[in-house]
């Protein structure tokens, strides 16, 4: 059985530890297993530059528009949601009806990101910069691992709480009854099982 692919990720200690700050460029490389591993502070010469962030802005600095493809974030959603044992179909999925793929995406409510965390969210799951695609997918990830966990591996009951929060479906004890919840919920499964919106 193939291992899952790893993510090499960098502590805040050792980023501190160089000198210049630098913009999150990531990085990739092949391990001798054949898997992928990306890093955004690469140690060694085997690592390629993957994505490379261009500029930011001042607090909770949105990132510039990037020229990175579909193809590429699906790389790392990939690696991500294996790394936190989630099936990636899930991730994308959600990331398709959240933000179509944006990383500056921002909800009226202020919701940020390819996965649209709230800023509440971000700060509990210890999200330093929301608009980084690593840290808001690996943050979002491990929400919707999390709320699956939580409804016993439910996943309708685990969109509908990551579109309306844990209290509306605990309240509710099901799919809250917005519209919204309910198109979202329809959408995202749709995106993971084929066939594209299933309304709006």
């Amino acid at each position: 059985m193939n291992r899952a692919i790893l993510i090499s990720m960098c502590t805040v200690v050792l980023a501190l530890a160089w000198a210049p700050p630098s913009y999150a460029d990531i990085y990739v490389r092949r391990g001798s297993d054949g898997t992928l591993h990306f890093s955004n502070c690469p140690m060694g010469t085997d690592w390629k530059l993957y994505a490379r962030e261009t500029s930011r802005r001042s607090q909770y600095p949105q990132y510039a528009a990037r020229k990175i493809s579909k193809t590429q974030y699906d790389n790392l959603i990939y690696a991500i949601a294996r790394n936190q044992g989630m099936n990636p179909s899930v991730i994308k999925g959600i990331i398709e009806v959240e933000s179509g793929y944006n990383p500056n995406a921002r909800s009226s409510k202020g919701a940020m990101g390819l996965m649209q965390l709230m800023p509440e969210t971000a700060q509990e799951l210890g999200v330093s910069d929301p608009w980084d695609p690593m840290e808001n997918i690996t943050a979002g990830t491990k929400y919707i691992s999390w709320l699956l966990r939580k409804y016993n591996g439910n996943l309708t009951l685990a969109l509908a709480a990551y579109n309306a929060g844990p209290a509306a479906v605990d309240t509710c004890g099901g799919i809250p009854p917005y519209q919204e919840t309910a198109n979202y919920v329809r959408n995202v499964l749709a995106r993971i099982y084929g066939g594209g919106y299933a309304g709006e």
